[in-house]
């Protein structure tokens, strides 16, 4: 799948613990993010399957 730079403002205390737990993973910042964008969007499309 193709990548697609971004820029955005977060909260810097989400963003710092976002850092410390991928460096407690063993991964980086940027695969948590779009780990986390990845599971917001699932969940909204289950909310959507369950209420049609």
């Amino acid at each position: 799948m193709a990548r697609k730079n971004i820029n955005t403002t977060i909260d810097e205390d989400l963003y710092t613990e976002i850092k410390i737990l991928a460096i407690k993973l063993k991964t980086n910042a940027n695969d948590l993010i779009e780990e986390g964008m990845k599971y917001i969007i699932e969940k909204h499309k289950n909310q959507d399957d369950k209420s049609q």
